[in-house]
């Protein structure tokens, strides 16, 4: 049998041992162990860290088993591992007047995430090892460590809180003290953020993974209060420019500090293998995303200084030629990679645009989303008169591959990508929003799969996410109606070319682009059809023109197309009479 035939094996014994650790805890929520107060944030974030786990642990699988084929064996077939939790027959624990626990089942749940963190640590560390031994990509391991994570978070906070109420009634009406205990999570924040002073990595790693509306607010105020040393040596700790809340240029030193300490690294690892000289004078081609065959025994390390160069590219262009300074405020190389870029500083700008990508998007490929952002920021800006403007690229998310089509959790056929996606991009609008130096306005701008992202986003932060949404080639955005998106009436708009065949799917609750779905609708015209899903942001056309002036609030303003594409013919020989009618 051979190695990586050995290592699906093993992976996916360790799957069947692992897949269900949280389920118990869910079904405990549902059978109302909490209800009210934080229970419903506690809840979906619970929820989105189980899906992520089962998903991690089939992406593992179907990695390995592509990697059983590439020696030539019989890819084996991946096991069913995702599991469904029933729902209660009285009311889920969702927002209402009422707030409580039952002590007895909050006990159990404090007791089985105690087990799970210990249990997913084991298991993290051991899928990391056996995607390692590979060269795999390690992403789904962090996934499963950072479900260990927030479940070694969780216990010690419910415990505390649990152990001030012991000698209460088992269920405590609002008013009471219900809400005070488990309204919030602060005081494990608080812990954290005391440990991340003296440069504590785990302490970081514990409040990257902490999804609390509250918590990016915290993290400005304690950033804001912190002394000038502390400030310097904290932005040389690795992932710190990725904490939600802080200022941006901070982020910004601290993520590109972190690139050229990677960059340094890699080039270090191959200058070793190949020689100073050697290395050297084919390095260059690393920046066309391509690699010489020598370098190809080292594919990895390649890779991942093709994305820095990619990086480096797009922030070289910044503060020149009229462009805006450039803020690099998240990047990770591993896996299909994230990146998140600012053109102009989002926390003083007059108005912020945040473009969200959908299918296909990764960061060897983000260049060209980067420039879209730019483009925004240049039309926007031509509008906006002495207001600045602020356009973000944000790939925060891990978006479906048309490679993972088949791949349960993982397939655009689905929304696991975009309910895991919209849990991110809220706790990146919270930490746009604790940042301000001042009010602005917020526009959040999502284009095809990453339309439902940001519609899955606007439920979970109603009214609060942004002033406008903008719907761009949706195949849908999780509702039925603009009203479920909680925005007043009028701030939902939709473009679709008339030849985007993503437009036309509504696959995703009702199609955006319908008169029943009551959003507003601006002129974007019709581009060739394999042309059309990506034409938003063609240079002077309508649909560009109309996204910057829905940015800058010019709604009368909006201009419609120029001559439309000629409907085309694919065999006009077939069919001459026709043919010549369409010309004429």
């Amino acid at each position: 049998m051979s190695e990586a035939s050995e290592a699906f094996r093993r992976v996916a014994l360790l799957a069947a041992e692992h897949h269900a650790d949280l389920d118990a805890a869910a079904r405990l929520m549902t059978a109302h162990a909490w209800v009210g107060g934080g229970a419903p944030h506690f809840a979906g974030t619970l929820a989105t860290h189980r899906g992520s786990l089962q998903s991690a642990l089939v992406l593992a699988l179907s990695s390995l088993s592509q990697a059983v084929a590439r020696e030539g064996l019989p890819a084996p077939a991946i096991p069913h591992l995702t599991t469904q939790v029933h729902q209660a027959a009285v009311a889920p624990a969702t927002h209402g007047p009422f707030r409580g626990i039952d002590i007895r089942a909050m006990s159990d749940l404090v007791a089985i995430l105690d087990a799970a963190a210990d249990r997913l640590t084991t298991a993290g560390e051991r899928l990391r090892a056996e995607l390692a031994a590979l060269t795999l990509p390690a992403s789904p391991a962090w996934t499963v460590l950072r479900a260990a994570e927030w479940s070694a978070t969780q216990s010690p906070d419910l415990r505390r809180r649990l152990a001030k109420i012991q000698r209460s009634h088992p269920w405590i009406p609002s008013g009471v003290a219900a809400y005070d205990l488990f309204g919030t999570h602060s005081m494990p924040c608080d812990t954290l953020l005391s440990r991340l002073v003296t440069g504590d990595q785990e302490a970081l790693s514990r409040l990257l993974a902490i999804r609390d509306a509250a918590l990016p607010a915290r993290v400005n105020a304690w950033w804001h209060a912190l002394a000038p040393d502390a400030r310097l040596r904290l932005t040389t700790l690795p992932g710190f420019g990725s904490l939600n809340g802080l200022p941006a240029a901070v982020r910004d030193q601290a993520n590109r500090h972190l690139l050229a300490t990677e960059k340094a690294r890699l080039t270090a690892r191959l200058s070793t293998v190949y020689g100073p000289a050697t290395f050297a004078s084919i390095a260059t081609d690393l920046r066309g995303l391509t690699a010489p065959r020598a370098l190809l025994a080292h594919e990895e390390a390649v890779r991942l200084l093709a994305s820095i160069a990619m990086i480096e590219h797009a922030l070289s262009v910044a503060g020149t030629s009229g462009h805006p300074p450039a803020y690099l405020l998240s990047f990770d190389l591993t896996g299909t990679g994230r990146l998140v870029v600012s053109w102009g500083d989002p926390d003083a700008a007059d108005i912020t645009v945040t473009y969200v990508p959908g299918l296909n998007s990764r960061l060897s490929g983000f260049a060209g989303d980067i420039d879209r952002a730019r483009l925004l920021w240049q039309q926007s800006q031509a509008t906006a008169g002495t207001r600045t403007i602020a356009s973000i690229a944000w790939l925060g998310y891990d978006p479906p591959q048309l490679a993972g089509t088949f791949t349960p959790g993982a397939s655009v056929a689905g929304d696991a990508p975009a309910s895991r996606g919209a849990v991110e991009l809220a706790a990146f609008a919270d930490g746009l929003t604790a940042a301000r130096t001042s009010p602005g306005r917020h526009v959040v701008l999502g284009h095809s799969y990453g339309s439902l992202v940001t519609g899955k986003t606007a439920q979970l932060r109603p009214g609060k996410l942004a002033d406008e949404l903008i719907f761009v080639g949706s195949p849908g955005v999780g509702v039925d109606h603009a009203t479920e998106l909680g925005l007043p009436a009028g701030h939902v708009w939709v473009g679709e070319d008339r030849n985007d065949p993503v437009a036309m799917l509504g696959r995703f609750g009702r199609d955006p682009g319908s008169s029943s779905f009551g959003a507003r609708h601006f002129p974007v015209g019709r581009s060739l059809l394999q042309n059309a899903h990506s034409s938003y942001w063609d240079p002077y056309s309508a649909s560009l023109r109309n996204l910057g002036l829905i940015t800058t609030q010019h709604y009368d303003a909006l201009q419609s197309p120029g001559r439309p594409i000629q409907p085309q013919l694919l065999m006009p020989e077939l069919a001459p009479d026709l043919s010549k009618s369409l010309k004429g």
